[in-house]
């Protein structure tokens, strides 16, 4: 997030580098055309009252030689005819310096215009480059708080899914430590119940119909199975086949191999089961 900032504020000092240059550089063309302008009139103004000056002294000059030449040089047309000038020139100068007032006037109210838009253009890139500051560092936060939040989600799923798999197993052993000892089914109204201390001889399980593991009926069964494998008894179901005798119950545990189910006598000889 360090870095992100650092970058943003070298990409906010770039940007406010180029808004300031290309305001610079539009105030500073718009203050020398100003001024180009403004010596412009200058000149102009000053030409225009030199031709004045001029001109009222053409005139004065003319009216002299026409007076001269009609015998009236010393009348009193010769001075009201000054006079006249006087006020002509004046009158002139006087437009030409309020001409001269108003154009520069014009220039220093644009060169306060071009300040202005300097200054203003600056306050709005600056408010500009800043709003998108922000607007970039909240974005990385934002994302950086989605990627959090998936990533907390993403740990909560693996341990849902790993404590789900851990109570799947245990509920799994827990079945096959239930199946091992032969728990099975009722036949006749009767139940069979697993015994931990029932028979075992090389997976052979025998129990009667109390969980009695040790009665006459269960030795027989025994015997009888090592003897003459299952045929002759009721075996009801495929995992633990309850086997009825005429003396009792006994459970024996089967198993599947090949699609068929198989049994171990006392002796650990494996028989294929039938009914």
């Amino acid at each position: 997030m360090a870095s992100y900032e650092t970058e943003l504020n070298n990409l906010k000092n770039a940007q406010r580098n180029a808004a300031v240059a290309n305001l610079e550089n539009t105030r500073n063309q718009a203050l020398s055309n100003l001024q180009a302008e403004q010596q412009r009139n200058a000149a102009t103004y000053n030409q225009q009252r030199s031709t004045a000056n001029a001109q009222n002294r053409m005139s004065a000059r003319n009216f002299q030689e026409y007076l001269a030449s009609t015998g009236r040089a010393n009348s009193g047309l010769n001075a009201q005819a000054r006079m006249q000038n006087a006020n002509n020139l004046n009158t002139s100068l006087n437009t030409l310096n309020a001409g001269e007032a108003a154009a520069l006037a014009d220039i220093n109210r644009r060169t306060t215009d071009a300040h202005n838009a300097y200054n203003t253009g600056l306050a709005s890139a600056n408010a500009q480059i800043e709003a998108d500051y922000i607007k970039n560092l909240l974005d990385q936060r934002n994302q950086e708080l989605a990627r959090d939040l998936q990533e907390r989600q993403f740990q909560e799923s693996v341990r849902q899914f790993n404590e789900n798999l851990a109570l799947q197993k245990q509920q799994l052993q827990q079945r096959f430590s239930s199946g091992s000892g032969g728990g099975g089914r009722s036949s006749g109204g009767r139940s069979s119940r697993r015994s931990s201390g029932g028979s075992s001889n090389n997976g052979l399980e025998f129990s009667d119909s109390t969980g009695n593991t040790s009665t006459n009926a269960v030795a027989q069964a025994a015997a009888q199975i090592a003897a003459n494998g299952m045929k002759g008894f009721n075996s009801l179901l495929p995992a633990v086949g309850e086997i009825q005798t005429k003396n009792g119950t006994a459970n024996v545990k089967l198993y599947k191999k090949n699609g068929k189910y198989y049994y171990k006598t006392s002796s650990g000889k494996e028989v294929q089961y039938s009914k």
